[in-house]
């Protein structure tokens, strides 16, 4: 029956007509590339580990791969690509890497990117590295755009400065003068005018959230009409662009930032069938009377609960299709867009797939295929519905196989967390990878700081692991000591940290996972009901 369904599903997309796109459509195909280079002095100890951050715009996964660094400082490694983009190489910079391509740098450990950081050789991803630096600077200089602490009075001037450098940019690329050299290839120059016009655009998304409204989703729709008024007229260039998602240059930044503080009408399912004063997303009403009260159809209901709502509100009762329907045509009407751009399509799939993957899900293979069949019609573009029925296909295999794999098989991480964990047989772990440099991650210990108390009598430990380098022990503990934050601190080396990274795929902390009184690794939301079951 699943095989069916994923047949049926391949017949719908191969029948779409899109407008082929100007970049080769493989390079948005999963591949493998070959990252190379030569660590420049190395201290004696250190470097021995490079990790590779790489993301899939559309379903918002991370994948964190580690290449091992020889003592004369010399590294080789095969990428894992789910599509070419620009990656982020930790301690490196960032660096684009196409399909198929081979890219050699040189990195002065002494330095910062993106000083000290060179590539060598020649090639479409050596050319497009080679060239970004440069071209970045004679638009923008060397400062950051994004600015910090900016008064609401100045934004709407600051606002309309980084609008002229898209204008400017867009102007430049339809004349064909961009600052490159004659022999320049087509596909470089996209991706390059791309990345160009993603650094205003972030900037302004950025500073609208830094300044404007801590979370947009809280901020009223007219704010986001006024503020993102110059999204009409030019969504070719930032919303329907294919390149954007090759940018060089925190290319996972500006495509979140588009999906959050953009477009959350689709992020949440707001449409006008939902309260006018919130964006929260009621996704099974306790009963009949939150149904009537707030107008949302539950994702999943019976034969019976499908009368009882159509008799109470026959006008209203929406099925999956219809309230994404409604979601791409909110964001369309707020901005003023023709049609249902590429991005619209990118947060679709992204929101339909964590949905799918969450560790709350309770979604069935006949549900999930309900969800995905419902969003098929939205897929209108060649590269967005590839991904999502690749992604599907996953899903199905995973089900049949029956198995769900949560980290990676990575032996010598494996002895370094087993090392960790064994100190604490017989308890349940609450254990939180975190960092002094992030504030979240304070606010989680303070905030855990009376459940500790409260569990201390209990088989269970909090275990607060960091990396000794960017979190140097004597100011963690001290900080620690001051704010009575209690648990077991460890501390592990640079290298350390980043095996168990690439171990759980840890790219952004705060990050939590369990682990039960037998040694399993589990969620913190298992430990949360073993809790709830001891104190019973």
């Amino acid at each position: 029956m699943k095989r069916k369904i994923i047949i049926t599903l391949l017949l719908v997309l191969v029948c779409m007509t899109v407008a082929a796109q100007s970049i080769d459509e493989y390079q948005f195909h999963s591949g493998t590339a070959v990252l190379k280079g030569k660590v420049l002095n190395k201290p004696q100890g250190e470097w021995n580990i490079i990790s590779v951050v790489v993301f899939n715009h559309f379903t918002r996964e991370e994948d964190v791969q580690d290449i091992r660094v020889a003592d004369d400082g010399t590294f080789e490694a095969v990428i894992r690509l789910p599509h070419s983009q620009g990656v982020y190489v930790r301690d490196v910079g960032n660096v684009f890497i196409a399909v198929s391509d081979t890219v050699e740098i040189t990195k002065d450990a002494v330095q910062e990117y993106p000083n000290g950081l060179s590539f060598v050789g020649s090639g479409t991803s050596t050319d497009i590295n080679r060239l970004w630096i440069e071209l970045r600077k004679h638009y923008f200089g060397d400062g950051e755009l994004v600015v910090r602490g900016m008064s609401k009075d100045d934004i709407p001037a600051w606002k309309q400065r980084m609008v002229k450098y898209i204008d400017d940019i867009i102007a430049d690329i339809e004349a064909d003068r961009l600052p490159l050299p004659a022999n320049t290839s087509a596909y470089v120059k996209d991706v390059l005018g791309a990345s160009l016009l993603a650094e205003p655009f972030y900037a302004t998304m950025s500073n609208y959230r830094d300044n404007i409204s801590h979370f947009v989703v809280n901020a009223t729709k007219a704010k986001l009409d006024e503020y993102y008024d110059f999204l009409a007229g030019r969504e070719k260039w930032l919303l329907d662009n294919p390149a954007m998602l090759f940018v060089v240059h925190q290319s996972e930044f500006v495509v979140n930032s588009i999906e959050y503080y953009i477009m959350p009408d689709i992020l949440f399912m707001a449409n006008k069938f939902f309260l006018a004063t919130t964006y929260s997303y009621v996704s099974e009403p306790e009963d009949d009377a939150a149904y009537k009260s707030k107008f949302t159809l539950p994702r999943l209901y019976d034969a019976d609960t499908h009368k009882r709502l159509l008799a109470m509100r026959d006008d209203s009762l929406l099925t999956i299709a219809d309230y994404y329907k409604l979601a791409m045509k909110t964001v369309q009407s707020l901005y003023g867009l023709k049609n249902i751009t590429m991005m619209q399509q990118i947060v679709l799939c992204r929101f339909l797939f964590e949905e799918i993957n969450s560790d709350q899900t309770t979604y069935t293979p006949d549900q999930v295929a309900a969800l995905f069949a419902a969003a098929i019609p939205f897929f209108q573009n060649p590269i967005v519905a590839h991904h999502a029925l690749e992604r599907y296909r996953q899903y199905v295999v995973k089900e049949e196989a029956k198995a769900i794999v949560n980290t990676k098989n990575t032996p010598e991480a494996d002895s370094i967390f087993r090392r960790i964990i064994d100190t604490y047989k017989g308890n349940a772990l609450y254990i939180d990878f975190w960092g002094m440099g992030c504030a979240p991650c304070r606010a989680g210990m303070l905030q855990d700081r009376e459940k500790v108390e409260r569990l201390k009598n209990y088989p269970v430990r909090f275990l607060y692991i960091c990396d000794e380098r960017d979190s140097p022990r004597e100011g963690a503990e001290k900080w620690m000591k001051e704010n009575n934050i209690q648990g077991e601190h460890i501390f592990v080396s640079h290298d350390e940290w980043s095996l168990l990274s690439s171990k759980f795929n840890i790219y952004g902390i705060p990050f939590e996972i369990g682990v039960d009184k037998d040694g399993n690794i589990v969620t913190k939301q298992d430990i949360d009901k073993y809790v709830n079951e001891l104190r019973k």
